[in-house]
């Protein structure tokens, strides 16, 4: 049930921010958006396989 509603919560922020996006007209291009959102995923699926934490990212 939790992972439901996880996924969930992505696909309606996935779906909020492609509304902003599309909403409000900007200079920057979707080759650059895709990037950013590749390097973001990169460093999230890092983190996880890394088990990262705040606890120790922040070193208490």
């Amino acid at each position: 049930m939790k992972n439901n509603i996880t996924t969930q919560a992505a696909l309606l922020g996935v779906i909020a921010t492609a509304t902003l996006v599309l909403s409000v007209r900007s200079h920057v291009g979707v080759d650059s958006i895709v990037g950013f959102g590749s390097i973001l995923g990169l460093l999230g699926v890092a983190a996880m396989e890394y088990g990262i934490t705040w606890k120790r990212a922040l070193g208490r």
